[in-house]
């Protein structure tokens, strides 16, 4: 198998080089920025497997994707988690952090290998499904007077921004002040429970009892009455084709 390596930390570099080619692949090339990558890729055949970090010395990985058609699988290796639901927007195989564990680069090829075979069978197909949703965040901890409370995803009605703050509504109808930006929470969060339905609200799908649709698409959430929740018009079509799945 073939594989490019693009990242600017060159000790890294050399250490995913080595493990790959431990495991039978040949290492084509290791670019360190934006501009050599896209220039490699128009010039050359793509190689079966990029191991791409996401921050790079002249920008950040998603402008080569955003340039340029590669028919490689992707394999994104970062010490920043915050981009992981975007990476797999780009259909990515895998997520691996810095420094990266050689036993989940094993598993990593393993389901490259699935992939290969078209994920043959179901237990394939739960076993990429189960290692997308690890990357999400499943929890938080807010402050509860003197304390730390942890409260689930599960547990969230909604997130929501006022006064530039942004906070957390549970299911017990108690509202706590959370350090993260909606825009964050966004990129964080499994999106098949949670979506964005304007610059205000982050909700969770299963607490939506029904839809109002009049002049605009209003959710109905029982537990969360003292909000409007209005979708944005913009995003109708999107939260509909969301909603039904």
């Amino acid at each position: 198998m073939t594989a490019v390596i693009i990242e600017d930390e060159i000790p890294g570099a050399k250490r995913l080089e080595k493990l790959l080619i431990e495991k039978d692949f040949t290492v084509l090339v290791v670019l360190t920025s934006v501009v050599s990558a896209l220039r490699w890729f128009e010039e050359n055949n793509h190689p079966d497997l990029v191991f791409m970090d996401i921050k790079l010395r002249d920008g950040n990985c998603f402008r080569i994707l955003d340039s340029i058609q590669i028919k490689s699988k992707i394999v994104f290796t970062t010490a920043y988690d915050e981009f992981a639901l975007k990476a797999f927007n780009y259909n990515a195989i895998d997520y691996l952090l810095k420094p990266i564990d050689e036993s989940k680069l094993d598993k990593m090829i393993s389901k490259y290998d699935a992939f290969k075979t078209g994920f043959a069978n179901a237990s394939n197909w739960r076993f990429l499904e189960e290692n997308i949703e690890n990357k999400f965040k499943t929890s938080f901890l807010v402050s509860s007077g003197n304390h730390l409370k942890k409260i689930e995803s599960d547990e969230v009605i909604c997130f929501f921004s006022d006064a530039n703050a942004s906070f957390i509504l549970t299911n017990q109808s108690r509202q706590f002040t959370i350090n993260n930006s909606l825009d964050n929470l966004e990129q964080q969060l499994a999106p098949e429970s949670f979506f964005r339905i304007n610059r205000k609200f982050l909700v969770n799908k299963k607490y939506i009892s029904a839809l109002k649709n009049d002049t605009q698409m209003i959710l109905q959430i029982p537990d969360a009455k003292e909000f409007n929740f209005v979708v944005s018009r913009l995003r109708i079509r999107t939260f509909l084709e969301w909603y039904k799945k």
